[in-house]
């Protein structure tokens, strides 16, 4: 075991974090000195770095890696994991750069990007053949495993846990075929490869769990809670029972599901994992029919969600972090919807599709320059407070047998230090939104209640928001004075199938008389169970999922009548986003920036009717700017566009449904 004696730490720190591997990481995934380990290895890698020292300065930064992952600061993972690569690089060994690897590879995977993750855990498992680290390349090929079962691919999964079945088994047999003292480095390499074997052991329970294999699954979880029992890790037996639980589900045992997955909450408050085994515990309690129960489970599961995510600067890595997530909020809708809750159903559904959306935004709005570093500043410092207490919270201090009499003050306290924490998180919204509601929404969701979203709601204007699920549609109608909600009988599946057809329709010639039926068909299957037969004057749409791709104003209530010609419609990602378009058009004149056809150099690209389209549109408001041909260039659009509350363009686009914001005029 590698000790180091750095400035300013005290021996009894470098004793209690130890530079090794098994030791070192043991240390900083321990509930107590998490975060404490935290701050010491990343003291460490950075003295270390800076002494050219880089072979130990990437086992510093992996044990960092190790504690920020152990306490769901995933910023803090990203970071350390990629300090880890660069320092073992720059060491040219592979028995260095192997297991730093897999810490970047890891940090992916909880990023929600197993495609990144791959070529990282290849490049380990090359690098672990290449070193003979056999502890390595059974990690490579367990988080191989992983990635290809994230992308639904069962084959390749369990071709690598077998792999890492294979290699881990006869290492560990070897090693157990000599003597190994009570402290030795040796000791700890066992216990390291006994823990990546009971890792493998999961691995194969979730692939077997994926091709439907119950009972497969439920002996590999089985002997992998043994494994994990043998070492004495709480956070593998956890997970262990998290899989037992999801067997048990599998088979409707609910009653076994909720022991075992109570017993992972007992074992290991990891925020990952207390997420994951929430939302299983909510399709349970749904499954026994208790709805109180599924709907507390979801919302913790939520909360976890949300409490994870807050801490990720990138909003790429926000949105795919949230990506695979979005379940929880739907089966959380489904059980509020199924309660009759709808108002609190509703508030969900925003909440989803505001931090579905806003995220994207989040990192690309500004007060005004200086002002908002320092807001941003703020903010990571009072989300990490929170985060820390949260921490403390989930991993109390002691020992695990200590008594309640000794922990409840000490629990009470705690609590106590959370709610100010929180409290000062809100002061803080509080003191943003007096400067601009729209950053503090940004910042942190923030989405409109119903009783606020009505009030944004003229007389005569009604606002529908649709939620896809698997085999239902849910749809709420909210007026000025009144919220309802139905649930369609189609699912995703038969919807994306009829939008597609129906677009296609548009799009062809000849088929006129089969366009009306089926735009009939289709606003009798989405429209008319929720509107009234006379039409109200306005109607918000807010679309979801295949239904963004629907253009409803083109759907025919009656034989040759399209929607457009009965009433004005309008179209919304998120209800939320009314606080800040319909504030803005109350705001006062409506004056309108136009641009059309812009001269590309190119006359395949002439649109005249494009062109005839923004004059058309400019007649309907005095106060209009209009640039078509020559004129209609970037320089002048980005001159003109903010001095007008309406833009309206009319130009070839290329548009991108895998990245959004990747799209362009």
């Amino acid at each position: 075991m590698t000790l180091l004696a750095l400035p300013g730490c005290a021996t009894t720190e470098e004793q209690r974090f130890p530079l090794d591997y098994p030791s070192g990481q043991r240390a900083a995934m321990q509930p107590g000195t998490a975060r404490e380990a935290f701050a010491a290895y990343k003291r460490m890698g950075a003295e270390l770095e800076r002494q050219g020292r880089f072979a130990q300065a990437a086992i510093a930064y992996s044990n960092a890696f190790a504690s920020a992952r152990a306490l769901g600061r995933l910023q803090d993972a990203l970071e350390t994991s990629q300090k880890a690569v660069e320092m073992a690089e720059r060491t040219g060994n592979p028995r260095h750069i192997a297991p730093a690897l897999i810490r970047l590879g890891q940090t992916h995977m909880d990023l929600n990007a197993p495609q990144r993750a791959i070529p990282v855990f290849e490049k380990a498992a090359q690098h672990a053949v290449d070193a003979r680290h056999l502890n390595a390349e059974g990690s490579s090929y367990i988080w191989l495993s992983r990635a290809y079962r994230r992308l639904r691919k069962p084959d390749l999964a369990r071709e690598n846990t077998e792999k890492a079945v294979s290699v881990l088994e006869s290492a560990i047999l070897r090693m157990q075929g000599g003597r190994v003292r009570p402290g030795s480095r040796r000791e700890g390499a066992v216990w390291n490869m006994e823990r990546n074997y009971a890792n493998a052991l999961l691995d194969l329970g979730w692939n077997d769990l994926a091709l439907n294999r119950l009972e497969s699954a439920r002996t590999a979880f089985q002997k992998a809670l043994e494994a994990a029992r043998r070492i004495g890790d709480p956070h593998f037996m956890a997970q262990a029972q998290q899989g037992l639980g999801r067997v048990a589900a599998g088979r409707r045992e609910f009653q076994a599901a909720m022991t075992h997955l109570q017993e992972a909450l007992r074992l290991s408050q990891h925020p990952r994992l207390a997420e994951q085994t929430q939302r299983i515990l909510g399709r349970v309690y749904y499954g026994m029919g208790n709805l109180t129960e599924a709907e507390r489970a979801l919302r913790k599961a939520v909360a976890s969600i949300e409490d994870m995510r807050s801490q990720l600067q990138s909003e790429e890595h926000r949105e795919a972090f949230v990506e695979d997530k979005m379940g929880a909020y739907a089966q959380l809708i489904q059980v509020l919807f199924d309660q009759r809750k709808l108002a609190e159903a509703l508030d969900m559904s925003e909440r989803a599709r505001a931090r579905a959306f806003l995220d994207l935004l989040g990192n690309r709005v500004s007060l005004t320059k200086g002002a908002n570093a320092a807001l941003i500043a703020e903010e990571k410092a009072l989300q990490e407070r929170i985060a820390q207490l949260k921490a403390r919270e989930s991993f109390p201090e002691g020992d695990e047998e200590a008594t309640e009499e000794t922990t409840r003050p000490d629990q009470r306290a705690l609590q106590r230090e959370l709610d100010l924490a929180r409290e000062a998180y809100r002061a803080f919204l509080s003191r943003v939104r007096a400067q601009s509601r729209e950053q503090a929404s940004l910042m942190t969701v923030e989405p409109l209640t119903v009783p606020e979203v009505q009030a944004l709601l003229e007389p005569g204007t009604v606002l529908l928001e649709y939620f896809v699920g698997e085999g239902r549609t849910l749809v709420w109608v909210v007026s000025r004075n009144s919220l309802r909600a139905f649930r369609l009988r189609i699912g995703e599946e038969e919807l994306a199938r009829r939008v597609g057809e129906f677009r296609e329709l548009i799009a062809s010639r000849g088929r006129a008389e089969e366009l009306r039926q089926t735009a009939h068909d289709l606003y009798q299957a989405l429209l008319a169970p929720a509107l009234p037969a006379e039409l109200p004057r306005e109607l918000i749409i807010v679309p979801h999922r295949v239904l963004h791709y629907l253009p409803f104003h083109a759907l025919m209530p009656a034989p040759d009548r399209c929607l457009i010609q009965e009433a004005a419609l309008y179209y919304y990602s998120s209800a939320s986003l009314m606080q800040f378009t319909r504030a803005k058009a109350r705001g006062g004149t409506l004056n309108l920036f136009g641009l059309g056809n812009p001269d590309l150099n190119d006359p395949t690209l002439n649109l005249r009717y494009a062109e005839r389209e923004v004059r058309a549109v400019a007649d309907l408001f005095p106060q209009s700017v209009i640039l078509v041909q020559r004129d209609a260039t970037k320089t002048t659009t980005r001159e003109h566009s903010p001095r007008h509350t309406l833009l309206h363009f009319a130009t070839h686009a290329e548009l991108d449904e895998a990245d959004p914001l990747g799209s362009a005029l």
